[in-house]
């Protein structure tokens, strides 16, 4: 396998991710790609939760997918903000596994029947982080998605695209350093360092 710097672009600026709350989907295990689940109870009470962290930085911009529960988080996370919808970063579209239990996901490299293509996904989020990040700032920008574009993030950023879900609601710092990148969850601490 090629290793994913050299196939995709994918800009050296540090941002803030967060995958939405949690949805009746996430909770039962189904795959909900392209579907449009909202945010169940503990979904919305997750995204609450972290916006007194988030008010504490002043950010760039707020980047954000066209799909409500991705969109649904960032209104309840940093109200004030006006999100920037960006098509390139809605979640895998899985085809004839939709609402299907995600036991049944075939393999990560694989294209499922009637769906979208790893290498294709990661594509159009390259695409889309290039435009969320282009303007030069002293100012992090945070983008707001779903698993898979983390998955599609991790992969571009050397970290490969196996292992668990990144949590629902839950903002990662994402850095890079002199030879590769660094990631790790947000803290008030983090906060001050970045806004110093």
């Amino acid at each position: 396998m090629i290793y994913a710097a050299e196939k995709f672009e994918f800009p050296k600026v540090p941002f803030v991710f967060i995958r939405h709350g949690e949805t009746d989907a996430n909770k039962a295990g189904i795959i909900a790609g392209s579907t449009e689940p909202p945010l169940n109870d503990i979904g919305r009470e997750q995204a609450r939760a972290i916006a007194p962290l988030m008010a504490r930085g002043v950010w760039h911009a707020l980047y954000v997918s066209p799909q409500d529960r991705a969109r649904q988080t960032a209104d309840l996370v940093m109200p004030g903000y006006d999100p920037h919808i960006l098509d390139g970063l809605r979640e895998r579209h899985w085809g004839d596994l939709e609402g299907r239990p995600v036991t049944e996901l075939c393999p990560r490299f694989e294209t499922p029947p009637d769906g979208e293509g790893f290498d294709a996904m990661c594509q159009r989020v390259s695409f889309a982080m290039q435009q969320a990040l282009s303007e030069v700032s002293d100012r992090l920008t945070v983008v707001v998605a779903h698993s898979g574009v983390a998955r599609c993030i991790l992969y571009m950023t050397g970290f490969g695209a196996e292992g668990p879900r990144m949590a629902n609601a839950t903002p990662i710092l994402f850095r890079p350093t002199a030879t590769d990148w660094e990631y790790e969850n947000l803290t008030e601490d983090l906060i001050k360092e970045i806004s110093a």
